[in-house]
């Protein structure tokens, strides 16, 4: 059974982190064990500097640079006898160039090509300016995407429902009209809210299936 109506999408709105890009927040989950923090001690950095404090948020609001929230976490770690480098603190995400690269699902490219073929397709982002150039080098993006929102160029990120609204902006069309990909339940919780239909990405197979569904027997733009 599809879980959404196909008829009424007319445009796809995909996240980039854990969509396009394995990793997400396993990647930030290992990072404690991978430069040997106990797991509470790391889950209680990980919450204080993800979740209830505000210090992520607005690195991905572009308030705060990439350096700054570094050095922070250095001094949480080093504050459990842990020293790690202002690299190693950098990359708790794993990016481009590292052993802890996160790799591009060609399968989530090649589906957003289909869909683009016969519909807008966006990319709504919390990103950071420092990572810009990296992601933008491994994803195609001008091929795949009418409307890119990126938190760090608007200044505002998920799941704050401006930038849902900014989207909707950008495409021209009503929350009813799209469905959103992505890999966090939060996330996808504004935009049900606001009327979009959304797909949780837990399975490549499953998602993909449901996105045939949308292409299938539309004509070309």
């Amino acid at each position: 059974m599809n879980p959404i109506d196909s008829g009424r999408v007319r445009a796809v709105v995909f996240d980039l982190g854990g969509v396009f890009l394995e990793g997400g927040p396993d990647r930030v989950r290992a990072f404690g064990e991978r430069h040997g923090l106990t797991r509470e001690a790391w889950d209680r950095i990980r919450e204080e500097l993800f979740v209830t404090g505000d210090w992520w948020n607005r690195v991905e609001r572009a308030e705060l640079g990439l350096d700054e929230f570094s050095s922070e976490l250095r001094s949480r770690v080093a504050a459990q006898g842990i020293e790690i480098s202002l690299d190693q603190a950098r990359n708790f995400m794993g990016m481009p160039g590292t052993d802890t690269e996160s790799r591009l699902r060609p399968e989530i490219v090649d589906a957003c090509r289909r869909l683009r073929a016969c519909m807008p397709t966006a990319l709504l982002t919390n990103n950071i300016r420092e990572w810009h150039a990296s992601w933008r080098r491994r994803v195609p993006a001008d091929e795949l995407f009418d409307v890119i929102v990126d938190s760090s160029e608007v200044g505002m990120r998920k799941p704050e429902p401006p930038i849902y609204r900014l989207v909707e902006e950008r495409l021209g069309l009503p929350g009813s009209a799209l469905l959103f990909v992505d890999d966090l339940g939060v996330n996808l919780k504004t935009a049900k809210s606001l009327g979009w239909q959304t797909v949780k990405y837990d399975d490549t197979a499953r998602v993909l299936d449901i996105l045939r569904t949308v292409w299938t027997g539309r004509p070309p733009r």
